[in-house]
């Protein structure tokens, strides 16, 4: 009987040395914490799976995105990179913005996010830039043919 007694008495000692299981609430909020936030790799897997993607399922799966409530950063990173590849200047503004509000564990994938962010950035004021461009090209277009119609006018023949 003792010799039984001993490593049971040995394994009860040991089993009240070990903590005990995390209440469920706790280990929820860890798990949330975790969806919450954003790693190197999945922002990588993101981007690399987007650029994979043809333009009609980046436009498919961006709709199916819109629709959806975003629970986790990965989500919102991804539609983020999708807003960021439309054309509409709006999107695009909402893309910043998603970006801005990201959670990332990281210093890499906060750099991925920063680079994102600098990108549409850039992308957005290049487009400003062009419609200026573009404005002030009609307007010199308009001066020059302003200048023209005067010009003729001052050629023209002065009735007696």
């Amino acid at each position: 009987m003792r010799s039984l007694l001993t490593p049971l008495l040995a394994c009860v000692l040991l089993g009240a040395c070990t903590l005990p299981p995390a209440p469920p609430i706790e280990q929820a909020a860890a798990q949330n914490r975790t969806l919450s936030t954003l790693d190197s790799t999945d922002a990588l897997d993101e981007l690399v799976r987007i650029n994979a993607q043809s333009g009609d399922a980046q436009r498919a799966e961006r709709t199916r995105l819109d629709g959806e409530r975003l629970g986790t950063a990965r989500l919102q990173f991804r539609l983020a990179l999708l807003l960021g590849r439309d054309d509409d200047p709006a999107s695009q503004e909402r893309a910043l913005k998603l970006l801005g509000s990201l959670d990332t564990s990281d210093a890499r994938a906060q750099a991925l996010v920063d680079l994102t962010r600098t990108s549409l950035k850039a992308q957005l004021d290049a487009r400003r830039q062009a419609s200026r461009t573009q404005e002030l090209q009609a307007r010199i277009e308009q001066l020059k043919a302003l200048e023209k119609s005067l010009q003729q006018r001052d050629d023209a023949p002065k009735p007696r």
